[in-house]
Formats: structure tokens, sequence, C-alpha cells
């Protein structure tokens, strides 16, 4: 019996001790993953009058974070997805045609607030960045818009130096449509000043 107590306290320091990173660490995260697509609205490329669909795609990306509390922490990521570009939902006949394909690239900073100090380590997490949308389609040029992002996950630590992790948010982006973006008979219905991607990943923590 008296093993049987000593295994059980040791077993606990232990689960206490796989929790989310010290004070002071850095934090690694390679992620993969699936984001959501969302409407390039008619107007926001010179060239394009009417509606474009980004369509859903994988994407992967890397993730840097700094924890300067055991709850908090700033955080800066870089990803990229590829997909193809599609007409509307709201087109002509409501046909699903590829039109060419983008790639996106991001830049984001923002700050991650965690719960607990167990080893299953809930998050949430926001912040602002920079996207690079560059599509292959004629008629459309590269742009660099503004990005903002919120979401939450989770972090499951194996040990103090290693965990998995899980992310769902919202990508926001500023996609600025023009003062000339509505048809001549002033039909702005389908138009809107931002897009939303929202991405599923997951990936490995790496403390230092």
């Amino acid at each position: 019996m008296r093993k049987v107590v000593i295994a059980a306290v040791v077993l606990l320091t232990a689960v206490g001790a796989w929790a989310q990173g010290s004070k002071d660490t850095i934090e690694l995260t390679p992620t993969i993953g699936f984001w959501f697509g969302d409407t390039l609205a008619r107007g926001s490329s010179e060239s394009v009058d009417f509606d474009v669909d980004i369509d859903d795609g994988n994407a992967y990306g890397l993730r840097l974070g700094y924890r300067y509390t055991e709850n908090w922490a700033l955080e800066a990521g870089l990803f990229h997805e590829s997909s193809d570009l599609v007409t509307a939902h709201d087109e002509v006949f409501g046909g699903r045609e590829v039109l060419g394909d983008v790639k996106l690239d991001a830049f984001e900073i923002g700050f991650e607030g965690s719960f607990g100090h167990s080893r299953l380590v809930p998050f949430v997490a926001g912040g602002v960045g920079a996207m690079r949308i560059d599509p292959d389609m004629v008629g459309m040029g590269s742009e660099t818009r503004f990005v903002g992002h919120f979401g939450g996950g989770f972090k499951l630590f194996f040990t103090p130096q290693l965990a998995f992790r899980f992310d769902y948010r919202g990508h926001f982006v500023d996609i600025g449509n023009r003062e000339d973006d509505c048809d001549w008979w002033d039909d702005c219905a389908h138009n809107d000043d931002v897009m939303n991607l929202r991405e599923m990943s997951i990936g490995l923590t790496f403390v230092f």
C-alpha cells in the first residue's frame, strides 16, 4: 500500500510538472492545418467586377512565442496557404468554376493568454499583421493588406519541453474596396470590406 501511495505522489508531481512553459521561455511551433476560404468581393481588384471565392485549402506555418509571465506570451506567426480561385456562390446559375489560384502569405504578431497550470492548457490569442494576396489570374495583381486575428485552442504537454498544440482562429483581412466598386446602376449588395479566413491547425510546441 505504501508503494502505491508513493507511486501516486510521484505521478501527480510529474503531471504537475508537465505544464505550460515557465516565465522567460521561448516556444517554437511548426504547424500544419486547413484554412476555410471566403469571398474576395468585386472591386477589391481593379480588373475584376464580380465576386471571386478563395477556396478552402491546406496551409503550413511557424509560431514563435516569448512567455514573459506564466500566463501571458508575446507571439509572432508566419503562414502560407495555396488555394483555388473559384466563381462565387452568388454568381449566375450558381456554378463553381476554377478561375485560377492564389497564394496567401501572412505575418502576424500578438498576445497569447493561457489558463491553468496542468498538462492540458487552454488559451486565447489575438493580434494584427499583414497578408500578401498573390493571385494567378488574368487581371489581378498581388497586394498586401492589413489582417487581424482572434481565436483559441489548447496545448497538451507530454514533457515540460514538448506539447501538442491545436488552434482555431479567424483571420480578418481588410480588402478595402475602391470607391468605384459598384455597378453602373449602383448595385453594391455583394461588396464587403472584410474577408474572413478561418484557420484550424495543429503543431508540436518546443519549449526552450
